[in-house]
């Protein structure tokens, strides 16, 4: 059976964590201080275990709000494209690299 390369375009993100809303229309994404971890989840427990919170600027909440778990990589980087227009370009090159990072820190997931 062939090896099936994953197009970033087909994915499709869904959020791992809890944000709250900002009054500017911004979010705060919450991630837990000592990490999902076996080791995270017992300091968590055993220390005072505030989330540390990562702020969106207008286009990340963009994202953020658009990633959830129906919506693919193409629909979001169109529906990017509609609501910033030339300021988000080149859409998908930023959108991919956002992503990833978002993913790397454990934010975002993805349905495949």
């Amino acid at each position: 059976m062939a090896n099936k390369e994953e197009n970033l375009l087909d994915m499709i993100p869904w959020q791992r964590r809890d944000h709250r809303d900002c009054a500017d229309g911004t979010v705060d994404v919450m991630i837990p201080r000592f990490g999902d971890s076996r080791i995270g989840r017992f300091l968590g427990k055993s220390l005072k275990n505030t989330p540390i919170h990562v702020h969106l600027d207008e286009i990340g909440t963009a994202v953020w709000r658009l990633c959830d778990g129906r919506r693919s990589v193409q629909d979001i980087g169109r529906s990017l494209q509609e609501q910033f227009g030339d300021r988000i370009e080149p859409v998908y090159e930023r959108l991919g690299i956002f992503l990833h990072q978002m993913k790397k820190a454990g934010i975002i997931d993805w349905r495949r």
